[in-house]
């Protein structure tokens, strides 16, 4: 694998760039709440973009804090991401959502905007497509360098969606891909997880805009499909399908969705040839069956970068690409991220 080049963009831009992802992700915000936090101070590098965003405008507290508007969405839905900024003085910053069963349904870290320590804390989380409808309750807490610790609580009204469903027909090769539990594969389920789990605070600073791999190529199966496999002796197996096809023939052109670094490029019993791509902090797009590879580990790529040629490779009923978006390892649905722009 070649040296990580990382791509991030100087503060002044990453926080344009962080200003225009948060503003559209957004949605409604609690811009009644005032959330206590530390106080950029004088020489603050938050843009006035993403104090816009994120409604700087505050008065000092009796522990000598600032409190600041909060641009923390709150609702969310199924499948989506909830993303959010603190201009926060600290260590390091985490956040957790529960559902309204007071259960942990996703938890990150947060992440500075730009290389400057003085830029603003972001986060963004997954919110399973499984989340249950209601009330839920979003958490923040924030350390600071002398080891005290500062946390807020939001309400997050959890919306419900309906997802689609669908059986396929597996022939006798497809079959076994399915039955295979041999080391190979098992190594390749653990070497992929273990990167969609990992969070590098190090990782490049893509904040979009996002693009689709293959334009506006027909597609021919949906985010988060109920999908109902049948096997060739009778037997059948549910589970979910975690991207989007796209119905495009063999040989098409497949472009990165965005910029970043290629972290996983390489053939793989269950996807055949693969590529994954690392934009953020624990988010990373994945791109499969590809008939050939154009980019390697290693490489910076940009959005709209040649990374690979569609295919019917692995676990495959004919021509198509499988595009696929995971957040610290939960499935997202891609359309999210097109919705940025």
């Amino acid at each position: 694998m070649r040296p990580r080049k990382l791509i991030c963009a100087p503060l002044g831009v990453a926080s344009l760039a962080v200003a225009a992802f948060l503003a559209i992700a957004a949605g409604p915000t609690a811009t009644d709440r005032n959330v206590p936090i530390a106080g950029p101070g004088p020489a603050s590098s938050l843009s006035a973009e993403m104090a816009a965003v994120a409604g700087a405008d505050a008065t000092a507290d009796s522990g000598g804090m600032k409190a600041y508007k909060s641009a923390v969405p709150d609702s969310a839905t199924p499948g989506d991401c909830l993303i959010f900024s603190f201009p926060e003085e600290a260590r390091e910053a985490d956040c957790i959502l529960y559902d309204n069963a007071g259960k942990a349904i996703a938890r990150t870290a947060g992440f500075r905007a730009g290389e400057s320590a003085e830029a603003p804390w972001v986060f963004v989380l997954a919110v399973p497509a499984t989340a249950r409808p209601g009330l839920g309750r979003l958490e923040t807490v924030l350390r600071r360098e002398d080891g005290s610790a500062f946390d807020r609580a939001w309400g997050v009204s959890i919306g419900e969606k309906a997802f689609m469903a669908e059986e396929v027909r597996l022939t006798a090769k497809n079959a076994a891909i399915r039955s295979d539990f041999s080391r190979e594969r098992m190594k390749q389920i653990d070497r992929l997880n273990e990167i969609l789990f990992r969070f590098d605070p190090g990782a490049p600073r893509y904040f979009g805009p996002w693009k689709s791999p293959v334009g506006d190529a027909p597609r021919s199966a949906a985010f988060f499909d109920a999908r109902t496999y049948l096997y060739p002796k009778g037997t059948r197996e549910t589970t979910y399908h975690y991207g989007i096809d796209f119905a495009v023939p063999r040989g098409t052109p497949v472009f990165s969705s965005g910029d970043g670094i290629v972290v996983l490029a390489e053939s793989r019993i269950s996807t055949g040839w693969s590529v994954v791509v690392e934009h953020l902090p624990g988010v990373y797009s994945l791109y499969y069956h590809l008939d050939s590879l154009a980019a390697s580990e290693g490489e910076a790529v940009r959005a709209g970068t040649l990374i690979g040629r569609s295919g019917s490779t692995g676990l495959s009923t004919g021509p198509h690409l499988h595009w696929e978006f995971r957040v610290n390892g939960e499935a997202v649905s891609p359309d999210w991220f097109l919705s940025r722009d």
